[in-house]
């Protein structure tokens, strides 16, 4: 017997189909004509035209902000005229309440060189600043004048003041002032050998700035510009100086053997004086080493 074709089998299946697929197209032609909508759509509104190009009058809002100068850079930050932080920099300086005390100043003919003894309250001790130095972090310093001293206070960024306190017993800055008083503070015992009290030495110190007017001094520089000495100018007759027994032109040259050879050891001379029983000042006088001796009592 002759094996039939494997696809054979699936013939009538195709037949069926074929005979669905043209039933179904006559179906669809006899009803086509009730499948087509009755009416014709509704008309879509015509877009309205649009202008790609804004009028000028759009950008009036951004030109009036002024976001850029004549030169393209961006301005500061607009504030009310009532705001604490409008150009905080550049408003006056206001009395400073940080942790600091003045106990005496050095005004140099440039003012970059001019130096503050300033007393940190949180460490209890006395550190000379020059102009531009930055004060523990807290402050810098940015101008110093007599008895007074104007920094920038580093939390707020504005400018303060610190100024020395006026004490009672202020020291008379004239000649006649000082040629009424009965008695010197300093007692000389021997040649280049004198006494003072502790009282009066400390009075004398917490008065500073006036000490410091009552004299005034040059650094004397070596050939290599060096300071050698702090040579003395006018001082006055009566006053602090003469009681110590210095001379117009004498130049300090150390103090208990340390030199003075920058203004900030200048303060720092003073300061040792607070504390120190007996006090060494190596000075030149006419060309000639001298050496006065001070017991505090």
């Amino acid at each position: 017997m002759k094996k039939r074709p494997f696809y054979e089998k699936f013939l009538p299946y195709l037949l069926f189909v074929f005979i669905g697929y043209c039933v179904s197209d006559i179906l669809i032609l006899s009803f086509r004509d009730q499948m087509l909508p009755k009416q014709p759509p509704l008309a879509r509104p015509k877009a309205q035209g649009y202008d790609a190009r804004p009028e000028k009058a759009v950008y009036s809002v951004i030109k009036n902000r002024n976001i850029f100068d004549s030169e393209g850079k961006i301005p500061d930050a607009l504030r009310g005229a009532d705001d604490p932080k409008q150009n905080v920099k550049d408003q006056p300086p206001v009395a400073s309440n940080l942790p600091l005390t003045i106990q005496g100043t050095i005004v140099h003919s440039n003012p970059a060189k001019s130096i503050a003894n300033i007393e940190i309250k949180s460490k209890n001790s006395v550190i000379p600043f020059h102009v531009g130095q930055d004060i523990e972090g807290i402050a810098i310093l940015l101008e110093v004048e007599r008895g007074k001293i104007i920094i920038r206070n580093k939390n707020n960024d504005r400018k303060e003041f610190l100024e020395m306190k006026l004490t009672g017993a202020k020291i008379g800055f004239s000649a006649a002032k000082t040629a009424d008083k009965p008695a010197g503070d300093v007692v000389q015992t021997a040649p280049n050998n004198f006494e003072i009290k502790k009282t009066d030495l400390n009075r004398y110190l917490s008065d500073l700035s006036g000490i410091l007017q009552q004299a005034a001094t040059a650094p004397r520089r070596n050939v290599n510009g060096e300071i050698e000495c702090f040579k003395f100018l006018a001082i006055q007759p009566g006053s602090i100086y003469t009681q110590l027994g210095f001379q117009n032109g004498d130049c300090i040259k150390a103090v208990n053997g340390e030199k003075v050879d920058s203004p900030a050891k200048a303060m720092e001379m003073y300061q040792a004086m607070r504390n120190s029983p007996t006090i060494k000042l190596q000075f030149e006088r006419d060309g000639r080493d001298t050496e006065s001796n001070y017991n505090v009592k």
